[in-house]
């Protein structure tokens, strides 16, 4: 390596402050570089100026940005390929690449999309449906299945008049597995207070969990306790269907109001840890009156919390008691 001042092939490194204006930003950072023994010019070498450069769009990025780890970080908690990623933000494979190797910095419109997608994952939804015209039917159904099925969004089948809400636990109302945790919470009978209560508890329980409800049910305050809202809709639409038995029994001063499944539940509808979610909720209440699980019910900060014949919101379901 010779010097381009004074042609001297005497050389070394030091430790040196660099200075780049990058995007009128000035960056600041220490590495080393090589000199001249002759005259103190700076030298060039390949090896160390390469390294310098990757060193401030580090500090770019890691400062005005994004860095190249978060990148990494988000595309593996969707558990995608680069390719499908990068069809997903709108670049090219090869621009994700080096945004990931951090050998260049993110334009802004990239670092906005980035930065939104991990203050809010399911915006990824959004997005996919965006740039639905990149993707091949192949490639869209794997990415229901790898968003849907791999990362917790449960049930969100890319609706674009879909909003996911703290109300709904980020899931799109699935109407058959409505009916069937109904079929299956009432195998033999069970009087509706009871019933909509397991139904509260499976919901937020699998929520606590995964971030996601099963059913994609909002859930009201009223006096007995957390239930679904407009249950009362929902009950009278399956018994008008001949989905379900409704009866009111009396016995002494009170009613029963006993439903029970006419068909078995299809079980296929869900998934592995939804049935252990349900089959958990069942065992656990399996000894409760309604009335024991309704006075269980008034002790969560769900209920507690929420004003009377309001919804309440998913994120209490982290301070459910089971």
């Amino acid at each position: 390596m010779k010097c381009d001042i004074c042609g001297s092939s005497n050389t070394y490194i030091k430790n040196y402050k660099h200075q780049y204006i990058i995007k009128g930003k000035t960056i600041e950072f220490e590495s080393d570089r090589r000199f001249c023994e002759e005259c103190n010019s700076a030298v060039y070498d390949n090896l160390l100026d390469n390294v310098s450069s990757e060193k401030a769009i580090d500090v770019y990025n890691k400062k005005y940005g994004i860095p190249k780890e978060k990148i990494i970080e988000l595309r593996s908690k969707y558990n995608l390929s680069q390719n499908l990623f990068a069809k997903i933000i709108g670049c090219a494979k090869k621009t994700l690449i080096s945004y990931e190797k951090g050998s260049s910095i993110p334009n802004d419109n990239y670092i906005i999309i980035l930065n939104s997608l991990l203050c809010n994952p399911l915006l990824i939804i959004n997005l996919i449906e965006s740039n639905k015209g990149q993707f091949t039917q192949k490639e869209y159904l794997k990415l229901q299945d790898k968003i849907i099925q791999n990362n917790n969004i449960n049930q969100l089948f890319f609706d674009a008049d879909f909003e996911p809400t703290v109300y709904n636990g980020y899931t799109r109302l699935n109407k058959d597995k409505v009916l069937n945790m109904i079929l299956y919470f009432s195998q033999g009978f069970v009087l509706k207070t009871k019933l909509l209560k397991e139904m509260f508890y499976a919901d937020f329980l699998y929520y606590k969990n995964t971030g996601a409800s099963i059913t994609g049910l909002e859930y009201a305050k009223i006096t007995h306790g957390p239930v679904p809202d407009n249950f009362d809709e929902i009950i009278s639409t399956y018994v008008e269907q001949g989905l379900i038995n409704y009866k009111i029994e009396y016995e002494k001063d009170y009613e029963n109001h006993k439903i029970s499944s006419k068909y078995n539940f299809d079980k296929k509808l869900f998934l592995i840890d939804e049935l252990e979610t349900l089959e958990k909720i069942k065992n656990y209440f399996k000894l409760f009156t309604s009335k024991e699980i309704a006075d269980f019910s008034h002790n969560e900060k769900a209920f507690l919390e929420t004003e009377f014949g309001k919804k309440i919101e998913y994120d209490y379901a982290f301070d459910i008691v089971l």
